[in-house]
């Protein structure tokens, strides 16, 4: 839903009034033959032309402020228009409350739009309000739950006032909701690998098994496979042929009646690392036969293996 004051804005947005009466719009110029000028309404280009004008003069006022509103109505991507937006939010010190309102308004019809999160960004730094900024982040996820700009923004709040325990947490209701929420697995390895605590044998352990459990709800899914690999290897410093209980369970999952390809993909790596040069053949072997989006790929795999001995 848009918030409210723009539909209030985008009602008197009326530049034959006498609050415009001073100022020149200021038409915009394309050079004498243009090839292909964009069609712009007239309502737009006239507010365009008005908005030219008020931003030569560097003005910071409430009619300003109503302009861009309007304009950014029309335009969500206008970062010309958002800059200007900053620059007089911040110099006349209006409501922050408010501001954040007219973005998540604004961000619930166009979420996609990488302008209103950076303004939200540069608005919501200035108050230190993190739980709101995440509560308003679970809202725009229940839209879209693998947006790319609410993710980001949730690193930022995270990493900016250290939210790594909290965001475990979060992330752990993510998931029970939605197993198969790729982002919530992404986010988990932010948070374990930029947390500043250091990353030990036990939270190896808790990881795993924690993994392991997931897996064994969706064994089809391949961003726990993944994050396995990058729990054991980048966070604990590991070879995958190291941690048993994670073998154990690619291997059961390798055969029937599972057959699961991401747990004979987890296994290859093992065996490349132990260098079991026909069990790492078979298995490519087979997963050429399955997996045959990445058939040339397993066939790379075969033509190049380079294994190297698990210590």
């Amino acid at each position: 839903m848009r918030n409210s004051k723009i539909h209030f804005i985008l009602s008197i947005m009326d530049f034959t009034t006498t609050l415009w009466a001073d100022v020149t719009p200021i038409p915009q110029d394309d050079g004498p033959d243009p090839l292909v000028p964009i069609a712009y309404s007239p309502e737009y280009s006239k507010a365009m032309d008005y908005f030219r004008a008020v931003y030569a003069l560097k003005e910071h006022s409430a009619r300003a402020l109503d302009l861009t509103s309007y304009i950014i109505s029309q335009n969500s991507s206008h970062y010309t228009v958002w800059k200007y937006r900053l620059d007089i939010v911040l110099g006349m010190k209006v409501s922050i409350d408010e501001e954040l309102a007219f973005t998540e308004g604004l961000a619930a019809d166009n979420p996609k739009s990488y302008q209103i999160w950076h303004h939200r960004q540069a608005i919501a730094d200035k108050d230190h309000q993190p739980q709101r900024e995440i509560d308003f982040i679970n809202r725009m996820l229940e839209i879209d739950s693998k947006n790319y700009h609410a993710w980001s923004y949730r690193q930022h709040v995270v990493s900016q006032h250290k939210l790594w325990k909290l965001e475990l947490k979060e992330i752990d209701r993510l998931l029970q909701e939605d197993i198969r929420n790729n982002s919530a697995w992404n986010q988990r390895f932010f948070v374990l690998s930029r947390s500043s605590d250091p990353f030990k044998p036990e939270d190896l352990d808790r990881e795993v098994q924690y993994t392991l459990s997931r897996i064994n709800m969706a064994i089809h899914n391949e961003s726990p496979w993944n994050y396995l690999r990058g729990v054991i290897q980048q966070l604990a410093g590991k070879k995958l042929c190291e941690n048993e209980s994670a073998e154990a369970t690619a291997i059961r999952l390798s055969v029937e009646p599972h057959n699961s390809t991401h747990a004979m993909a987890y296994l290859v790596d093992i065996y490349q690392e132990r260098k079991q040069q026909s069990e790492f053949i078979h298995l490519c072997t087979r997963l050429a036969q399955l997996d045959t989006v990445r058939k040339l790929y397993w066939q790379h795999r075969i033509d190049k293996a380079n294994v190297v001995e698990c210590h």
